[in-house]
Formats: C-alpha cells, sequence, structure tokens
C-alpha cells in the first residue's frame, strides 16, 4: 500500500497465495487419496473405493476452510496503515 497498492489488492493478494498453497494441497491429497482408496473401502461400510462426490464434497469443505481462515488476516492485511507498517520495521 506503501507504493500505491489497494485494499482490494492486498486482500487478493493475500488470498492468492492462500489459493496456491490449497491447490497444491488438493493436487497432492487426490493422489493420495487415489492411491490408498483400496486400504480405505475395506475399514468403511458402503463406500466405494472412487467415490467423487465424497472426494469433492472433502475438497469443497477444506477450500472453504481455508478461505475463511485466511480471510481474517488477509482483511487485517489489507485495513493496515502503511505509514506504520514502515516503521514498525
Amino acid at each position: 500500500m506503501a507504493i500505491g497498492a489497494r485494499q482490494a489488492d492486498i486482500f487478493a493478494l493475500v488470498l492468492r497465495q492462500v489459493a496456491l498453497i490449497c491447490g497444491a494441497g488438493l493436487v497432492f491429497g487426490a493422489a493420495g487419496a487415489l492411491a490408498l482408496s483400496r486400504l480405505v473401502k475395506g475399514m468403511v461400510f458402503g463406500l466405494r473405493s472412487n467415490d467423487p462426490r465424497l472426494e469433492f464434497a472433502a475438497a469443497a469443505v477444506l477450500l472453504l476452510v481455508a478461505f475463511c481462515a485466511a480471510a481474517i488476516p488477509a482483511r487485517r492485511a489489507a485495513s493496515l496503515d502503511p505509514m506504520a507498517a514502515l516503521r514498525h520495521d
């Protein structure tokens, strides 16, 4: 913000970083879920080994929680006074 960024830019920057990390986590998590699906099939009754609805629901819940958790620090970073932040460092 000290060099001309708007509050919306800072908010989007923080959420973009969270989206990148969540995207990588979802890719590796989906690969792990596919690799271990046969093990889980034997442990849970009535669950197909590759149930896409369940996997998408779990991914959606994780993304929702991650973005809700990131929204609070992103809003705080966007509302921070640039001069106070520069003086603090």
